[in-house]
């Protein structure tokens, strides 16, 4: 999955669960302040993200993320050859 699939499915996924336009959706859009989404529609949205796309998100990392951008990186670091 690249930088721009994983942008395409969290937009998909913020569309349908918070009705947020993919417009809204950019990296630096932060979750609260920007999209308003609190701390039980990030869960929501790492639930589906884990549904989407077979990762795990660690629910420490769930309460950490701030923007779109740290769940991007969040994604990313998880694929075979990027991660950790």
């Amino acid at each position: 999955m690249t930088e721009a699939e994983a942008l395409h499915t969290l937009r998909e996924i913020l569309g349908a669960e918070f009705e947020l336009t993919p417009e809204s959706v950019r990296a630096e859009a932060r979750l609260q302040e920007d999209l308003d989404l609190d701390s039980l529609d990030a869960v929501v949205l790492a639930v589906r993200l884990e549904e989407r796309t077979g990762l795990v998100i660690d629910d420490d990392l769930v309460a950490s993320i701030r923007t779109v951008r740290d769940i991007l990186d969040a994604i990313l670091q998880q694929l075979p050859g990027r991660g950790a």
